[in-house]
């Protein structure tokens, strides 16, 4: 999950998680994963001069994420 800033939080339901990941949950999840690690580690080549640049460039994505790990938590989770 992401810890995003209020600024950048969003109220978005599943289908359009969905819908910014154009249907293709996993690659869409990892896709973003990989831009945050590459950003986290300053392996970005500076396109971002801080957490709000990031967030401001994926906010649709990582809220996206955050929905659609939330949502399928649960089918994972043992008992």
């Amino acid at each position: 999950m992401f810890r995003i800033p209020n600024f950048y939080q969003m109220n978005m339901d599943f289908d359009t998680a969905k819908a910014v990941f154009n249907g293709n949950l996993l690659k869409g999840m990892e896709m973003i994963n990989e831009h945050w690690d590459r950003y986290a580690s300053g392996q970005s080549d500076d396109m971002y001069e801080d957490d709000d640049a990031f967030f401001d460039c994926w906010q649709y994505e990582v809220n996206a994420y955050n929905v659609v790990y939330s949502t399928m938590k649960p089918l994972f989770a043992g008992e």
